[in-house]
């Protein structure tokens, strides 16, 4: 079998197989007696409120990207069509203490991130609106809308938002947990171009949060996530932008001193090019072994732009797709990688971007491909993503946010892990693999002197706390703000998902 098969079949088949969503009546083995906060809730919202043994309920189910969401079965889920039904059920499951949990697009990697067992499910998918002003220079956006949808609507019009790269994710989770797309250069991350927020509160009331208007709340929506309410509506800024040149570059690993020099000297460029955004990934599966690739974005219609010449010209290349298309497009590609149905684990770990460090961080990668070789269908990634000065400033310009990260000047390296495997009986091995991996590039980068405290929240493992690693001030306002907006703490006890200020 030559490389574009063993590729294919690694990384293409799988989608293929595991994409289609089939809404099967769920089996009575996971029949739940109604409970009395569903009952209440029917009562108030109708048919929008689903339940065990139903088409819609399964279907909502099993769409979520993770399969550790998808064995979850809440008591019912609450099929959400406007900010008014968010309030009425918020009425209800409050005053009863009812558990619930909050869902936008699903694609949290945690079990009982966007999902809860014997709770209630609220299910935001149905909030998917885009909607541009007349000038296009804004958008109202629902929090269940995809990437993808948003992507490809605003491409007829010239704009775009700074958001998540993969079509499948949901613009909700993504934002409120900042948001690093490939043009964070141009615009910040995606909750920095968000002008205006509309939220409902523990106790039922709808808020819009702006700069002038619940300052404290707009900013700790900047990367707060879920601790203060649930977002119904986003309005962002959107910046000018036509096709874009971008794609995937795979290469043997024998390219790697190349490929890490390149990298660091990409990500220390005083002259930084706004419009190249990069992830550079040391990728792993047993049908493979490793490989390193590029994942490519320029905001601009231009075949391979000096930026990315240091890349593009290394050799040997086993495979190469860079091409200019939407930034739809550009997204649909990434999230065809990334199916549904899946077992799934990331973390986040930040350093300062140092060559001897990136080249210890890859051996120790490498290493780790030991811990997992022997599970045949597991994809193990490191993705290696520039956090340079452009994206402090774009930040810090858009009224700032709640990040806590200090850019130098030569830049910081955001590693992300990407697990993923087929089977839940697999979950106890990868998972021990990936804290070790985590805890041994956390080592060696203390060791440097070059370890960075930000983690990165929507990639965030569930042995780790983001909310923490903005740093003590930070976290102190966010506890106020949740202290003044939701004095219960509902959003604390009540909604467990999800990473927590208290």
């Amino acid at each position: 079998m030559d490389v574009r098969s063993i590729l294919y079949a690694t990384f293409i088949l799988p989608t293929i197989a595991l994409a289609t969503c089939t809404c099967a009546t769920i089996p009575l083995s996971k029949l739940l007696t109604d409970s009395v906060q569903c009952q209440a809730l029917t009562s108030v919202l109708g048919s929008s409120v689903v339940y065990p043994n139903s088409t819609a309920y399964e279907c909502s189910v099993s769409s979520y990207w993770s399969q550790q969401e998808q064995l979850i079965s809440p008591s019912c889920v609450l099929s959400a069509t406007s900010a008014e039904d968010v309030s009425k059920a918020l009425r209800v499951l409050v005053p009863k203490a009812c558990k619930f949990a909050v869902r936008s697009g699903g694609h949290g990697a945690i079990a009982g991130i966007a999902n809860i067992q014997d709770g209630v499910t609220i299910d935001l998918s149905a909030l998917n609106w885009t909607v541009p002003s007349a000038d296009g220079s804004l958008v109202s956006v629902g929090p269940g809308q995809r990437w993808g949808g948003l992507y490809t609507a605003l491409d007829t019009i010239g704009v775009s938002v700074p958001g998540g790269r993969d079509s499948p994710v949901g613009v909700g989770g993504t934002t409120l947990g900042g948001g690093f797309g490939y043009f964070a250069t141009k615009a910040g991350f995606a909750c920095d171009s968000v002008v205006e927020y509309q939220v409902v509160l523990a106790n039922g009331r709808i808020v819009n949060a702006t700069k002038d208007k619940e300052h404290d709340l707009w900013l700790a929506l900047k990367g707060g996530s879920n601790n203060f309410g649930i977002v119904t509506n986003f309005v962002f800024r959107t910046f000018p932008l036509g096709e874009v040149w971008g794609g995937d570059i795979y290469y043997p690993v024998s390219t790697l001193d190349q490929q890490l020099d390149a990298f660091h000297r990409f990500t220390s460029n005083p002259n930084y090019d706004v419009k190249a955004g990069l992830i550079h990934n040391f990728a792993f599966s047993p049908a493979t072994g490793p490989m390193l690739t590029n994942q490519l974005a320029y905001a601009s219609p231009q075949e391979n732009p000096a930026p990315f010449r240091p890349f593009t010209s290394i050799q040997p290349q086993m495979m190469a797709s860079a091409q200019v298309m939407s930034l739809g497009a550009l997204a649909a590609k990434g999230g065809s990688l990334s199916p549904n149905s899946r077992q799934q684990i990331t973390f986040a770990v930040t350093f300062e971007n140092d060559l001897d460090l990136l080249k210890q961080v890859f051996e120790i990668w490498n290493g780790s491909t030991a811990d997992v070789a022997a599970i045949p269908s597991i994809q193990w990634t490191i993705s290696l993503e520039p956090i340079v000065p452009a994206i402090a400033y774009q930040s810090a310009t858009r009224g700032g946010n709640v990040l806590g990260l200090d850019v130098p000047r030569q830049g910081l390296v955001l590693a992300l892990l990407s697990a993923t495997f087929n089977h839940s009986q697999e979950y106890p091995t990868v998972s021990a693999a990936a804290e070790r991996l985590s805890n041994n590039i956390v080592r060696a980068a203390k060791a440097a002197g070059a370890y960075n405290p930000y983690i990165d929240l929507n990639h965030a493992a569930s042995w780790q706390d983001p909310i923490a690693s903005y740093g003590d001030g930070i976290q102190a306002f966010l506890r106020r703000t949740a202290g003044k907006y939701d004095p219960q703490g509902v959003f604390q006890r009540l909604c467990p998902g999800g990473f927590k200020v208290n």
